[in-house]
């Protein structure tokens, strides 16, 4: 009789995503809830550069965030999406965005041992983050989706 395989108890618990130009960050498992191919934005006049565009979602127009230029880089071509939900306080509705991403997300396995400061660069990290966890070598800033999303980061800066 042969032994049963052996599957690992450990299954992923945050989602890797990559923004472009060397620029990963992750989330919680149930932060992200539909990755859109191909998504058919519509712009909107008179938004700042890193929010230029709504993702019609579920009968809702979802704000499209693009990190890349939030923290200081180039554009990306919007050719994919992570839909993600967040509340800003506990209790609260739960509110929805999207986030252009240049891969699909990878699941991964993320534990305590694995904290870490920020990367130094770009600073704008620790406006958007909860905390950090060291992953292939690389820091992987934890975001808030909150401080990213909510109409209230915007005016508090």
């Amino acid at each position: 009789m042969t032994a049963p395989i052996q599957q690992s108890q450990e299954r992923p618990n945050a989602w890797l995503l990559d923004f472009g130009q060397t620029l990963r960050a992750a989330v919680g498992l149930r932060v992200l809830l539909q990755i859109v191919d191909g998504p058919r934005l519509h712009s909107v006049p008179c938004t700042p550069p890193h929010c230029r565009s709504v993702l019609p979602w579920q009968g809702r127009l979802l704000p499209v965030l693009d990190l890349a230029v939030l923290l200081g880089s180039q554009p990306q071509q919007p050719h994919l999406l992570a839909v993600a939900a967040y509340q800003e306080r506990l209790g609260e509705p739960t509110r929805f965005g999207a986030l252009l991403l240049t891969t699909p997300p990878v699941g991964i396995i993320v534990g305590n041992d694995q904290a870490c400061p920020l990367p130094e660069y770009p600073q704008a990290w620790g406006k958007f983050a909860l905390s950090c966890f060291g992953h292939q070598g690389d820091a992987i800033p934890v975001l808030h989706m909150g401080r990213l999303l909510s109409r209230r980061s915007d005016s508090q800066g």
